[in-house]
């Protein structure tokens, strides 16, 4: 049991680096500086559908909140940090019998997650920035629907490897 638990731990901060990296350096920059959009949120659904439990939210969090700490949005970690763990929770709490990742319910799952994405960053530009809020919101979607996405297709290449049985299902 103790060597699983070291397994997890391994698990979770190579998924957080992952999550890091596809955040902070694969960015398309939003016109007129509002930001970027990147390829962690599609990590997250990733990690959340294998890994699962606390240990997919840890890896979400420090992911996020380390992309958000090294750039020039670092005022958004607390509400990355938030946001992140609850775009995770749909997939730790439905997706943990399948053997695979990219199946009709993870597809599904994307919508609950998109939602909360846009929704928790309206509220996070509300506290930090009002002037933002309403005007971030079509490139919120934007990130949700592109996450949706990329995450279809890393776990369709995931599934093809049998990565999720091959890895988690010791």
């Amino acid at each position: 049991m103790k060597n699983k638990k070291v397994l997890n731990m391994v698990y979770a901060a190579v998924f957080a680096a992952m999550i890091f990296a596809l955040t902070r350096f694969v960015q398309i920059p939003v016109p007129g500086g509002a930001g970027y959009l990147h390829f962690g949120d599609a990590m997250i659904y990733i990690v959340a559908s294998t890994l699962g439990g606390p240990w997919a939210l840890l890896a979400s969090a420090v992911g996020a909140a380390l992309a958000d700490l090294s750039s020039p949005y670092a005022i958004y970690a607390p509400v990355s940090i938030i946001v992140k763990v609850l775009i995770a929770l749909p997939f730790v709490l439905v997706n943990k019998k399948s053997e695979k990742i990219l199946t009709p319910l993870t597809i599904c799952l994307t919508i609950p997650s998109g939602i909360i994405t846009v929704g928790g960053y309206f509220v996070g530009d509300l506290i930090i920035n009002k002037a933002y809020a309403v005007a971030d919101i079509p490139m919120n979607i934007v990130q949700a629907v592109g996450s949706a996405i990329i995450f279809a297709i890393i776990a369709l290449a995931f599934d093809t490897a049998k990565l999720k049985k091959k890895l988690f299902r010791n």
